[in-house]
């Protein structure tokens, strides 16, 4: 689906011409097409079709509105930052009352330290200061003060760099009639056992923050991790949202029928007012504070992880130096795991990189014009609108995390190295232009608020629509009918096992040979992975395969009748034995069969 504030583009499209051969010839800087002689204009709305429900509306006085995020302040990360201002602008929205964020409360002092890189004395300490930086740094003292904060608490795993609650996040949950779930798929992996989001709230919004599956792509064991991870978030949204709101389309397909795509992020009010202040420049006015190298200076922010582009960024600054002569020191900003090896991978190919710890973007307003972003795992960059909003270049990936961007005269997006030479000398010997007036009401939170509250409504027509979907939605016959199948898959399986256990074997051999340069220690854990058993009862599994089972009638709560909602689709409980049956097979036939045929 396509956002109700896109824009469709007359004439060209938003790409660079070929500014050269690159065979040593001078690069001669080219105006994207849309800047140069494009023209935007707006597409006309496309509004939800249909009754909207009443219990689905964000802005009814009668309901209050429960935020779960995975994250706070004051880690500066999407999931801690944008949460925090949804629930302020929705406060704001709804006359400063009937809004709670929940936030996780690091209960270790090193998780604290590590994570924010100071230690708080108690919740009262860090709430504090979530209300003082949205009272400062976002310009909202009436809502710093209004706004209801709770905590659940939670602890910090080094190895994904991520928080996860300890405990039943749903039992500390004040009443409330909708929910707002900031990542799902996150806050649900590990959740305790209670009551299921859908029983305790009326409506439950699940918006989707990251592309968990383009990360699994890049760890360890992505044949089996990544397709894992895809459908282990499609089962964590199906079974805990009403409404499931991807902020752009690089997601994948998580649950058809209850999905929309739209952009329900803005930036705050300090980078819309500095994009005003720097427009002033563009229009041949002064503006005091200007850096003396702004015009030159490149600067990327961010976490510090391949999966960010970082890498990416080394190979394209290195073709631009080597092709077209165009050498550029570029500041990075941020912190991360993998620091230390990008650092060294710009050293080795003599890429002219400045590394800097975390920084607040605002800070970068007067020092930088262009900002480069290669990532291609974002799902929607916040740093990207942030970079925008005041009035900075932006040189990114043509990818569908970037659409929504597109539209802005600034944003120049590349699909090519070559285009990202092009990009980089346009916006370094030319002004941006001024941020207009429609542009940064795009990029504002009241915007995005009310794209929100337009995405999460549920109308009467698509609860009918569900609800006459019962029967095929539940209706479950045998897994598999014809004989011969059935004799098939279960002898498959015994096969897969049998080429598994070759496959440890070999690699036992190869850990035990003189000749293997891996430290003992390493080796020993090694050895005791390989050493663990792949526990299936492969009878039941043919018990499982050859049994009957009529259609399952569902329950009014579960049909939601007792509340008018659309019901839960997919209400088949997946154990584990039939989640063995459902990826084993795949799985292990895909990452087995070429080496062990």
């Amino acid at each position: 689906m396509m956002s109700n504030c896109g824009w469709v583009r007359d004439g060209h499209e938003a790409a660079m011409e070929e500014a050269s051969a690159l065979d040593g010839a001078l690069l001669i800087p080219q105006p994207p097409s849309h800047v140069a002689d494009g023209h935007l204009s707006p597409a006309a709305p496309t509004p939800l079709p249909g009754t909207p429900l009443p219990h689905t509306d964000l802005l009814s006085p009668s309901l209050d509105v429960t935020i779960v995020t995975s994250a706070s302040l004051p880690w500066l990360t999407g999931t801690s930052v944008n949460p925090l201002l949804r629930a302020a602008y929705l406060l704001r929205a709804r006359g400063g009352s009937g809004v709670n964020i929940m936030l996780p409360w690091l209960e270790r002092r090193e998780d604290q330290d590590k994570v924010y890189m100071r230690v708080f004395q108690g919740k009262e300490d860090q709430e504090n200061f979530v209300r003082s930086w949205l009272a400062k740094e976002a310009g909202m003292p009436a809502e710093a003060e209004a706004l209801s904060i709770t905590w659940y608490p939670a602890r910090h795993q080094p190895s994904e760099n991520s928080v996860y609650s300890m405990g039943d996040i749903t039992a500390l949950c004040p009443p409330s009639s909708i929910c707002i779930l900031e990542e799902p798929e996150h806050l649900n992996w590990y959740r305790a056992p209670g009551a299921g989001w859908t029983s305790k709230f009326d409506h439950v919004v699940g918006i989707v923050h990251t592309n968990y599956f383009a990360y699994a792509l890049d760890q360890p064991a992505s044949i089996i991790r990544a397709p894992a991870m895809k459908y282990l978030c499609r089962w964590m949204m199906r079974a805990h949202c009403h409404r499931v709101v991807k902020l752009s389309g690089a997601l994948g397909v998580f649950a058809e029928e209850k999905e929309v795509v739209r952009n329900v992020h803005g930036v705050r009010a300090t980078f819309l007012d500095i994009g005003r202040e720097m427009g002033a420049r563009g229009k041949g006015g002064k503006v005091v504070g200007v850096d003396e190298r702004y015009d030159s200076k490149v600067y990327f922010i961010g976490k510090m992880l391949f999966s960010k582009g970082i890498g990416t960024l080394v190979d394209l600054l290195d073709y631009s130096k080597s092709a077209a002569g165009l050498d550029v020191e570029v500041d990075m900003y941020g912190a991360g795991p993998d620091l230390d090896a990008c650092s060294s991978l710009a050293g080795k190919k003599g890429i002219d990189l400045s590394w800097h710890g975390k920084i607040d973007h605002a800070e970068l307003a007067k020092s930088h014009k262009v900002f480069v972003n290669p990532s291609t795992s974002e799902v929607l960059c916040t740093t990207i609108a942030e970079a925008l909003a005041m009035g900075k270049f932006v040189i990114c990936a043509s990818h569908p995390s970037n659409d929504f961007f597109t539209q802005f005269p600034n944003c120049l997006p590349y699909s090519s190295k070559e285009e990202f030479v092009g990009n980089l000398c346009y916006a370094l010997s030319h002004d941006p232009e001024p941020l207009k007036g429609e542009n940064a009401a795009m990029l504002s939170w009241e915007a995005a608020t009310e794209r929100l509250t337009e995405a999460a409504m549920v109308t009467e027509e698509e609860r009918d629509r569900w609800l006459e979907e019962d029967e095929v939605a539940v209706k479950m016959p045998s897994l598999v009918r014809n004989k011969v199948m059935r004799k098939e898959i279960h002898e498959g399986l015994i096969n897969t096992r049998t080429r598994y256990r070759k496959f440890k074997s070999r690699l036992a051999a190869e850990l035990d040979s003189p000749r293997n340069p891996l430290p003992p220690t390493l080796k020993s854990k090694l050895r005791a992975e390989l050493e663990r058993k792949l526990d299936v009862d492969f009878e039941k599994v043919r018990k499982l395969l050859t049994s009957k089972r009529g259609p399952r009638k569902e329950t009014p709560s579960e049909r939601g009748a007792e509340r008018n909602e659309p019901r839960r689709r997919g209400s088949l409980q997946l154990t584990p034995s039939l989640l063995t049956l459902c990826c084993l097979p795949r799985l292990c036939r895909r990452s087995c069969s070429g080496s062990l045929s």
